[in-house]
């Protein structure tokens, strides 16, 4: 046991004051002996023994009382350490949570007011002898005090100008760097604090214990929040049907932490005005799509849904932005003829984005609607990888062969990632020298515009293509030697046998090679999840070529930034960490170069907390306790650095005593009363 005030203990001398007293007034009666009075004598020796051992209670109660005073004003505690105001050194890291889901409402403030009013209270317990450290969770590396400080009152002013932040919260990056900063201190005390709303989402990336601290370390999980009920519009995503001028909107719904929520009123809103409205009663199910009817527009097509607030409310509204016909086509590869039949003359609804060989990537990607690749030889690791999280976030692709293509690189590293099909290797030139396509699906949508007594592919003569096992795709046209001319591998990407050059057919000089290539990217793109938002913190490049005066940016809060030179050769512009949610404006004076939506991060909106006890085992190389909002912070760090405080239990040990005291001195003084009035009548 420790004492945080061990001076105190020298009161603890004062009971030694009953026990004096009772020794200084200890009488010693003479005996004399009365035969006649012997039945007396051996009743008042009974009453004489229980006086005396009410007595040694008295004696034993007035001394334990006295010492449990001391003991109390000397603030005893189970564990070591020293005071928490004249304590050891201390290097401290407080990791304060400023993700969205800290600002919903609670009571009259949000939550993350409430997490600031904590983080300025906890100062108080740090002097000049302390280094303390304050960490956001959205921005792991960010120090609020560089190099830590010893001056509580700047980092006070600090913490008080902070905000809440629109992005998610990663735990276990601050804590990373926590560990780090404690393990470079010099300081013998360590501890670090977590001030949060302990989300579950945010712990999900701790996914193994923490480096130990030398040292040791401590941990305080100081929770605010709780598992509230919360609904969210969590994506919005278009497809435009084949042969309809109008977009489908699917707007999806979702709810957590209720298994029973009233209906919402979900509403569209395009360019800025009203256009539908429908209400969210998923019942017993968490999730639901709701359909919306777009009109077609001229240029951009940009707007909003917005559902009926609840406590977090900046995941009840999100927003939509993309050109309304006008879809990037991005191609690697042969593009010259490709190129002028996405954009005829300069018009048309695509809008080709050449990408290098070897230099497909996420980034790349993430600016095209539909890839064409054509003639190829072959694809990295990283960049079949990065097709294929296009893929699966719902871009689409279509693939041309030709003569430079390795279909042994194909078959073992591109193909399984996208179906069973298989390569088998050029063909030879028929008996006439070419090939044609004599037989086509002729009722998918790809050919469903070309009249009926017409071929989509007339006389064209193929002289070469690549044999094609299509073991899981449908051949949607044939060769007139039986063999795959376009194989549709899944409802995301399609192979065409042939080139698309003049090496391997003369197709490409053909009128129908536009309309062709046109119905592909057309039945393609209606499967693709179009208009793609970003999330706060983004980085977002933008072609703007063409473009003739300054750029501008708008952005929701009313901000203008202007651009004064593009990156590189090409007329690319470069969004950093766009904060708001909100629609973007990239413009000129005289027209607007490009729209984009900002949303915040969806996963954010699931309230449900993490459990202590998963916590505290990821944390297993740590000292964790847990407490909650409503929590005194003096005594709770009291108890991190000391251990248990047991100021109160003596205290009420104390008062236990001396009501034991009152009842058993007064029982006493009336048996002496008693026994003093039998002992006078015996003697008269």
């Amino acid at each position: 046991m420790n004492f945080l005030n061990p001076l105190y203990l020298l009161a603890a001398l004062a009971a030694l004051v009953p026990l004096i007293i009772h020794l200084l007034h200890r009488q010693r009666a003479k005996i004399q002996v009365f035969p006649s009075l012997e039945f007396l004598r051996r009743m008042m020796r009974r009453k004489t023994r229980r006086f005396h051992l009410k007595q040694i209670l008295l004696l034993i109660i007035r001394v334990l009382l006295l010492l449990f005073i001391a003991l109390a004003l000397a603030h005893p505690t189970i564990t070591g350490g020293r005071a928490v105001r004249g304590h050891l050194p201390t290097t401290a890291v407080i990791i304060l949570d400023d993700s969205f889901s800290m600002l919903r409402r609670t009571g009259d403030t949000h939550l993350f007011n409430l997490a600031k009013q904590k983080t300025l209270g906890l100062l108080e317990y740090f002097d000049r002898s302390d280094e303390v450290h304050v960490l956001t969770g959205s921005s792991p590396s960010r120090n609020l005090v560089e190099n830590g400080t010893r001056d509580a009152e700047r980092l006070r002013g600090r913490v008080d100008k902070i905000f809440g932040t629109n992005l998610i919260t990663d735990i276990a990056a601050p804590l990373k760097h926590a560990v780090s900063i404690l393990n470079e201190s010099a300081n013998p005390n360590r501890e670090i604090y977590i001030i949060s709303d302990m989300q579950k989402k945010g712990w999900d990336t701790l996914d193994e214990p923490l480096a130990e601290v030398e040292e040791g370390a401590k941990v305080m999980l100081i929770d605010l929040g709780d598992e509230d009920a919360n609904a969210c519009v969590k994506d919005i995503s278009f497809r435009i049907p084949a042969g309809s001028e109008d977009m489908e909107m699917e707007v999806a719904l979702e709810r957590f932490n209720t298994a029973d929520m009233q209906g919402r009123v979900v509403e569209l809103f395009l360019m800025g005005e009203f256009l539908d409205r429908t209400v969210f009663s998923p019942g017993e199910f968490s999730r639901e799509s709701e359909t919306f009817r777009v009109p077609a527009q001229e240029s951009f097509l940009w707007g909003e849904v917005r559902m009926a607030t609840d406590k977090l409310e900046i995941d009840d509204t999100r927003y939509f932005a993309l050109p309304s016909r006008r879809r990037v086509v991005g191609v690697v590869g042969d593009a010259h003829y490709i190129r002028t039949a996405l954009n005829p003359e300069g018009g048309g609804s695509f809008e080709p984005l050449e990408i290098e060989e070897g230099a497909v990537s996420r980034e790349s990607l993430s600016r095209v609607d539909v890839l064409i690749v054509a003639n190829v030889a072959r694809f990295s690791p990283l960049e079949i990888e990065a097709i294929s999280e296009y893929l699966a976030g719902g871009g689409s692709l279509l693939i041309f062969m030709g003569n430079m293509v390795d279909t042994g690189v194909y078959n073992r590293n591109l193909l399984p990632r996208l179906g069973r099909v298989t390569l088998e290797g050029p063909s030879e030139a028929g008996r006439s020298g070419f090939y044609t396509v004599e037989r086509f699906e002729r009722g998918h949508a790809v050919f469903d515009k070309f009249k009926s007594d017409e071929s989509p592919f007339s006389d064209a003569r193929f002289y070469q293509f690549m044999k094609v096992k299509p073991s899981g795709g449908r051949v949607i046209a044939s060769f007139s030697d039986g063999s795959p001319a376009m194989i549709e591998v899944n409802d995301r990407v399609m192979l065409f046998a042939s080139s698309a050059d003049m090496a391997w057919n003369d197709l490409v000089l053909a009128s129908q090679f536009l309309p062709i290539v046109h119905e592909t990217l057309l039945y393609l793109s209606s499967e693709a999840r179009l208009g793609r938002s970003h999330t706060p913190g983004d980085e977002i490049l933008i072609r703007a070529s063409g473009s003739e005066g300054e750029i501008i940016l708008d952005g929701p809060s009313g901000a203008v930034r202007h651009f004064s030179e593009t990156l590189g050769e090409t007329d690319y512009y470069r969004i950093t960490s766009p904060d708001d949610p909100g629609i973007y404006f990239l413009r000129t004076e005289r027209e607007t170069i490009s729209v984009f939506a900002v949303n915040v991060d969806a996963s954010e909106s699931d309230l449900t907390k993490v459990g202590f006890d998963w916590v505290a085992t990821q944390l297993g190389n740590f000292d964790v306790t847990r407490v909650a909002a409503e929590d005194d912070m003096g005594e709770s760090v009291s108890l991190l650095r000391k251990g248990r405080d047991l100021t109160r239990i003596f205290l009420w040990a104390g008062l236990v005593l001396v009501v034991l005291e009152t009842l058993l001195a007064s029982n006493v003084w009336r048996g002496l009363r008693q026994d003093q009035e039998e002992d006078a009548l015996t003697h008269s």
